[in-house]
C-alpha cells in the first residue's frame, strides 16, 4: 500500500488548485444529476479524494469538504441525501486509505472480505470463527 502523506499543510500548485476545483464540480454535477449515476459519482469522489491526499489534505478535512458538496447538491428526500453522504464518506475512506472491499482481499462478490454469511470465516489457524 502507499504511504501516507507527510505530516503537513496542504500546499498546491495553481493547476492543483485548478484541478480540485474543477473535480468539485464534477462531484457536485454527478450528485445532483438525475437519474445518478452511481459508478461516475464513485469515479469522481476517488479522484478528488486521491488528488487531495497527494497534496498533503488531512482526511477529515477531505470528508468535511465531501459532505458539504452533498449539501450543496441539495439532494431530497433527507433520507436519500444521508445515504449518500453514507456512500461518499465511505468511498472517501476507500480512497484514501486503500480499498477496504471487493478484489482487494480476493473477492468477487465485491463484499467486505472473502466469506458470506452462509460460510463461516477462517482465521489463520485454519479453525472457524
Amino acid at each position: 500500500m502507499d504511504r501516507l502523506p507527510p505530516n503537513r499543510a496542504a500546499t498546491r500548485t495553481l493547476a492543483q488548485h485548478r484541478e480540485a476545483r474543477d473535480l468539485r464540480t464534477v462531484v457536485v454535477d454527478a450528485l445532483a444529476a438525475a437519474p445518478s449515476d452511481e459508478q461516475s459519482l464513485r469515479a469522481g469522489v476517488w479522484t478528488y479524494v486521491r488528488g487531495e491526499r497527494e497534496v498533503g489534505v488531512a482526511p477529515g478535512v477531505v470528508i468535511l469538504a465531501l459532505t458539504d458538496m452533498v449539501d450543496r447538491a441539495k439532494i431530497v428526500p433527507d433520507t436519500a441525501r444521508i445515504a449518500r453522504t453514507r456512500d461518499v464518506i465511505l468511498w472517501c475512506v476507500e480512497a484514501y486509505f486503500g480499498q477496504l472491499g471487493g478484489e482487494a482481499f480476493g473477492s468477487e462478490r465485491g463484499v467486505a472480505g472473502p466469506e458470506s454469511a452462509d460460510e463461516p470465516a477462517e482465521d489463520t489457524a485454519g479453525t472457524s470463527r
